[in-house]
């Protein structure tokens, strides 16, 4: 008599198939990958997100620097660079009316001012431009003006030409910009009158 074996299907019992190695190591494979693209697109995310409020931060900070520098210098009663023959002062001294005096200073990327009376410190502000920018104050006699000068670095050709030697005659990549206004009161604005028109009348006969 020939004895039957016994064969236990594990499908007829409901039991799932097992896994192979290939299909582990391949899920493994695009659960990196996935997580990899994401670790990237949010990396890009706070840096574009960074970026913007840095330049929103760096716009409002130098628009409160544009008024205060020309306001000080329209209500100069005496002003002087830290040398009048130099024409790249980095310190501006503005007397102001009541004896205050306001001490405009450049280091580095920085700009402070400095507003005292009779020797005491009354405020102090600090101004800051992209890192590599050059500042430097000048006057002009003639046009009875003064103001600054920023030399501020342009990122995107700077990536063109970095990590390559430039010629010493040759300019550093960068966008130059000034701030001038006329020290304290206008004489020659003073000097010009304007006439009023006369009043039409309508004469009836």
């Amino acid at each position: 008599m020939r004895r039957r074996s016994l064969f236990i299907s594990i499908r007829q019992h409901g039991i799932p198939p097992g896994i192979s190695l290939v299909e582990v190591v391949v899920a493994m494979g695009i659960a990196t990958l996935l997580m990899g693209l994401s670790m990237t697109t949010m990396h890009t995310v706070m840096r574009a997100e960074r970026e913007s409020s840095q330049a929103a931060w760096l716009g409002a900070s130098f628009q409160r620097f544009s008024r205060l520098f020309r306001s000080d210098i329209h209500a100069a009663e005496k002003l002087k660079l830290e040398h009048e023959n130099d024409t790249d002062a980095t310190t501006l001294i503005i007397e102001k009316p009541g004896k205050e005096q306001v001490t405009w200073r450049i280091e580095a990327f920085r700009i402070f001012r400095v507003v005292s009376r009779q020797g005491k410190t009354l405020h102090e502000d600090t101004f800051y431009f992209p890192e590599g920018s050059q500042a430097y104050f000048f006057r002009q006699e003639r046009l009875n003006q003064a103001g600054i000068r920023i030399r501020e670095p342009d990122p995107q050709l700077s990536l063109d030409v970095r990590g390559k030697k430039t010629a010493g005659s040759q300019r550093p990549v960068s966008h130059e910009f000034s701030i001038r206004s006329t020290i304290g009161h206008d004489y020659r604005l003073a000097e010009i009158r304007f006439q009023q028109p006369e009043k039409e009348t309508n004469q009836t006969n």
